[in-house]
C-alpha cells in the first residue's frame, strides 16, 4: 500500500511539475550517456517501469527531467525480490547523477538515499543481524539471596536475528539466543502480516511492550528499570492485531503458555506450574504531537491457580522537543493466592525528562513512584539492581510482589561528550513502609567508549546501601562489558 501511494505521489508530482518546466525544459540527455544503459538494464530486470505511460522509450532522447522521474518511480516501486546488489548500486549512481533534477521536482534526495539503504538491507529478501555481549563482574561475597558473586565472567548474551521479507505482505522473524550458560535456542519466531484496512497482525513468539516510554535505561537499554506489566520478550505463543485510526490505534492480543510441571519441587497450585492464557488490549490516542494518552488492560487466566489482571492508563505531555512529562496509574484485581494482603492494590508513577540539548552537559530522568503492598509486577522486576532482584519484592509468580507500601525515587542522567565517550549515573531511593526496612539506596556510575559504531566497552560501578543489617549481603559491584552489534 505504501509503495502504491509513493508511486501515485511521484506520478502526480510529474504531472503538476511538467507545465512549470515546459517553458524552460531540461536539456536532452545525449544518446550515448551511460544513464540510458543503466535505465535499460534496470527495466530489463523489472526494476523500473519507464515513463508515466508505462513504456520505456529507449530509442529516443530523454530530458534529464524525464530520467529523474524514472529514477524516483524506480525507488518507490522497486521489487525487492528481483533487485540485486548491482541493481541498487546502479540506482544510487542514478540518484547522484540526477540530484539537481530530483531536487527541482521536490523529491528529497536524502529520503531517496534512505530508501536505497532500506532496499539494500532487504536485498534478496533476507536481513541478518545480532548482538554479542561479554561481561566480567567483581562483587562482594554474596548477593541478596546468598549467591556467591565475587567473580563472574561470562558471555552473558549472544543474539542472532534473522529476517525474511517473504513479500510485501508477509515478513518472518527469528531470534536465536544463548549466553550465561544457556545453549543457543529459538526465543523469537513469528510472522508479521499486513491485512487490508491497514491492519497488522503478528503470529508466533514475538516481543511486546506497551510501556517502553515509561522506564529509563542506560545507553544500551540495560539495568535502569523496567515495565510494571508488559515488556514481554517473547510473549509466550500469541496472536496480536493492531488497527490504526485517525487519532491513534487499537491493539489486542491473546497468548497461551503451556508450562505445566516446569518446577517439580513446587506445590501443584504454584502458578508457574500452571498453563495459562494472557489477554491484552490497548487503546491509544495521539491527540497532537504534544499530547498522547492510552488505556491498557492485561489479564492472566490460569488453568488451576488464581487469576489476576491489571488496568492502567498513561499520558505523555511534550512541552518541547526536549522536555516531557509522563505519568501512569495502575490498578489490579488479585483473586486470592497472591499474598495475604490487599487484593486490589494500585500504583502510580510520574516522570519528568529533560534532554541534553536543553541542559547542554547532560540529560536527566526524574521518576517518583508509589506502590501499594501486594502490587504484583506481572512480568519483570522493574527496579532490579545490577546483582539481581530488588530487595523490596518477593520472587513470586511471573514477576514479584511488593512486600510493603513503597515509594521510589529514580534519577538517571546520561552524558554524551562526543561520538566516542559517553557516561551515565543513577540514584535510586526505595523507601518501604516497614520498621526494619526493605528500604535501600542504590548508586550507579558508568563510562562507555565507542571504539566503532558497533563495538563499545563499558566500565561501571554499582553500590547498594540497605537500611537494615545486611550481614553477608554483597553491597557493591564493578563490571566490565564488551558489546558488539552486527
Amino acid at each position: 500500500m505504501k509503495k502504491l501511494f509513493a508511486l501515485i505521489a511521484v506520478a502526480a508530482l510529474v504531472a503538476f511539475a511538467a507545465p512549470a518546466f515546459a517553458a524552460n525544459p531540461f536539456a536532452d540527455v545525449p544518446m550515448n550517456h551511460w544513464a540510458y544503459d543503466a535505465v535499460a538494464q534496470l527495466a530489463a530486470n523489472g526494476i523500473v517501469v519507464g515513463y508515466p505511460d508505462g513504456a520505456y522509450k529507449g530509442g529516443q532522447p530523454a530530458t534529464r527531467y524525464e530520467l529523474a522521474a524514472v529514477v524516483a518511480r524506480a525507488l518507490a516501486k522497486v521489487d525487492m525480490e528481483k533487485a540485486s546488489k548491482q541493481d541498487l548500486e546502479m540506482l544510487k549512481k542514478l540518484v547522484v547523477e540526477f540530484k539537481s533534477e530530483l531536487d527541482a521536482l521536490g523529491v528529497k534526495v536524502d529520503k531517496l538515499d534512505a530508501r536505497v539503504a532500506v532496499l539494500e538491507e532487504r536485498i534478496g529478501g533476507w536481513k541478518f543481524g545480532g548482538n554479542f555481549r561479554f561481561t566480567a563482574k567483581w562483587a562482594d561475597d554474596k548477593n541478596y539471596y546468598g549467591v556467591d558473586q565475587d567473580s563472574n565472567w561470562s558471555v552473558d548474551r549472544f543474539r542472532w536475528n534473522i529476517v525474511k521479507y517473504v513479500d510485501d505482505k508477509v515478513t518472518l522473524n527469528v531470534r536465536l539466543q544463548g549466553g550465561g550458560g544457556d545453549s543457543l535456542d529459538v526465543v523469537r519466531a513469528y510472522a508479521t502480516i499486513q491485512f487490508p484496512w491497514d491492519i497488522t497482525a503478528q503470529v508466533g513468539r514475538f516481543p511486546l511492550d506497551w510501556e517502553g516510554a515509561f522506564y529509563a535505561t542506560d545507553f544500551a537499554g540495560y539495568m535502569m528499570n523496567d515495565a510494571y506489566v508488559t515488556d514481554y520478550d517473547p510473549l509466550a505463543t500469541a496472536i496480536w492485531f493492531k488497527k490504526p485510526f485517525e487519532m491513534g490505534s487499537f491493539e489486542m492480543f491473546v497468548a497461551h503458555n503451556e508450562q505445566a510441571g516446569t518446577d517439580e519441587m513446587a506445590p501443584p497450585d504454584w502458578p508457574l506450574n500452571d498453563d495459562y492464557y494472557i489477554y491484552g488490549a490497548r487503546l491509544a490516542f495521539d491527540f497532537n504531537e504534544n499530547f498522547s494518552a492510552a488505556v491498557n488492560y492485561v489479564k492472566y487466566d490460569y488453568q488451576d491457580a488464581e487469576d489476576f489482571s491489571t488496568l492502567w492508563g498513561d499520558i505523555i505531555v511534550n512541552f518541547t522537543d526536549d522536555i516531557a512529562f509522563k505519568a501512569q496509574y495502575f490498578t489490579q484485581e488479585l483473586n486470592g493466592g497472591w499474598g495475604p494482603w490487599d487484593d486490589a492494590p494500585s500504583a502510580w508513577k510520574a516522570i519528568l525528562t529533560v534532554g541534553q540539548d536543553t541542559l547542554k552537559f547532560t540529560d536527566v530522568w526524574v521518576e517518583y513512584a508509589q506502590l501499594d503492598e501486594n502490587f504484583l509486577f506481572a512480568n519483570a522486576d522493574p527496579y532490579a539492581w545490577t546483582l539481581g532482584s530488588s530487595p523490596f519484592i518477593e520472587e513470586y509468580a511471573t514477576g514479584g510482589v511488593t512486600y510493603y507500601d513503597t515509594t521510589i525515587l529514580n534519577i538517571v542522567a546520561h552524558q554524551k561528550w562526543n561520538d566516542q565517550w559517553w557516561t551515565y549515573i543513577r540514584y535510586l531511593d526505595v523507601d518501604a513502609d516497614y520498621d526494619e526496612g526493605y528500604s535501600y539506596k542504590d548508586y550507579t556510575a558508568s563510562i562507555r567508549y565507542n571504539y566503532t559504531p558497533n563495538l563499545w566497552f563499558e566500565l561501571g560501578y554499582d553500590k547498594i546501601e540497605p537500611d537494615w543489617d545486611s550481614g553477608d549481603f554483597g553491597d557493591s559491584l564493578v563490571w566490565f562489558r564488551t558489546t558488539v552489534n552486527f
